[in-house]
């Protein structure tokens, strides 16, 4: 299930085609998009750190509009080919 939750994350940032992605909508598109799988939010999380950790993702906090991810150009290429 991790790989599928790696892949849906890095191709719903793909989908906002370069802008932040807030992560609540993140995490909601995630699970949207593994119905019927219902991952849990610490799953999500978690695949969320190793795609970060991989360098295909870049996350940002502010104090207005909480913490939102990018995709790295590493991760674009990616998402391309996952797609």
């Amino acid at each position: 299930m991790k790989a599928n939750l790696k892949r849906a994350i890095l191709v719903s940032l793909l989908s906002a085609d370069g802008l932040p992605f807030p992560e609540s909508a993140l995490i909601s598109a995630v699970k949207v998009s593994l119905r019927p799988i219902d991952p849990t939010d610490g799953d999500i999380f978690e695949a969320m750190k190793d795609v970060e950790a991989s360098g295909y993702v870049a996350g940002a906090t502010d104090d207005i509009a909480g913490r939102s991810w990018t995709l790295t150009e590493k991760g674009v290429h990616k998402a391309r080919q996952l797609r």
